[in-house]
């Protein structure tokens, strides 16, 4: 939580720091929506990173992966019952054979990894994660009229002030443990590229693609993830990695495909 709750820090300074003139003139956009970007922020940013945390205690990477992949289907259905935004059977489609490389992926291709699966209290705080994600990707169809960077900004504190709280009860629990130079370096890479870059490109993307559509990609993050560790860590490629990608990349294809038939 101590590192979350720094990376937030650093990434909310940054931004603040930076754009606090125009943050000044956005603010009277902003005050009338107080409580949509608490909640964006302190549940959607936040609360999925600490669910995930709490969950990664309790239960093994495939699980977390496989309700990782659920996301996508979260954000339709919040969609449809918010918003009212209609799935269509290709993106259906694409959301099944996105799901289905995903599968793959965390089970390493082994139907004997899936039937050896049980379920606990992490499956439980991962499916809350999901639903935290889910609603703050959905919710970003909604979004105040204003430039990707400086909506995070706002976002960035509640995010703070919720993870900053976390940090206090990792610190009564006596389970604080203090970075060494070479985890600041890890904090100020988390906050400049997973928090505010890739936040901002998915904001814009959102804006662009719309939510049910942006929402399969969060399911190439694993897939990533895996080649990643590949090309850094010197970890095995298999085949099954190659397959993983083919298809969630062919159910991204095919929400793509939805949107095409609409113009």
């Amino acid at each position: 939580m101590l590192m979350m709750g720094l990376r937030w820090l650093t990434c909310v300074t940054i931004l603040w720091v930076i754009y606090h003139r125009q943050l000044r003139l956005e603010f009277s956009k902003v005050r009338p929506r107080l409580g949509w970007v608490a909640l964006m922020g302190g549940a959607g940013m936040a609360g999925f990173t600490a669910f995930f945390l709490l969950a990664a205690q309790y239960t093994t990477a495939v699980n977390l992966g496989i309700t990782q992949s659920s996301i996508p289907a979260l954000v339709m259905l919040i969609s449809l019952v918010l918003f009212g935004i209609r799935i269509s059977r290709l993106q259906l489609a694409g959301l099944a054979l996105s799901l289905v490389g995903v599968v793959v992926l965390v089970s390493g291709g082994q139907l004997e990894v899936l039937r050896a699966m049980q379920f606990n209290l992490g499956d439980i705080l991962m499916l809350v994660a999901c639903l935290c994600y889910g609603g703050y990707t959905a919710g970003l169809g909604r979004r105040i009229a204003m430039p990707a960077v400086l909506m995070l900004s706002f976002f960035a504190v509640p995010a703070t002030l919720v993870l900053g709280v976390l940090v206090a009860v990792e610190y009564w629990q006596g389970a604080l443990v203090l970075p060494s130079v070479k985890g600041l370096a890890y904090v100020g890479y988390s906050a400049i590229f997973p928090s505010m870059l890739a936040q901002i490109f998915f904001m814009r993307g959102v804006e662009i693609a719309g939510a049910n559509r942006a929402g399969l990609y969060v399911n190439l993050v694993p897939v990533f993830s895996a080649f990643m560790a590949v090309l850094f860590l010197a970890e095995t490629l298999y085949i099954y990695h190659g397959i993983s990608l083919a298809m969630v990349l062919g159910g991204i294809y095919l929400a793509d495909r939805h949107k095409s038939q609409l113009r």
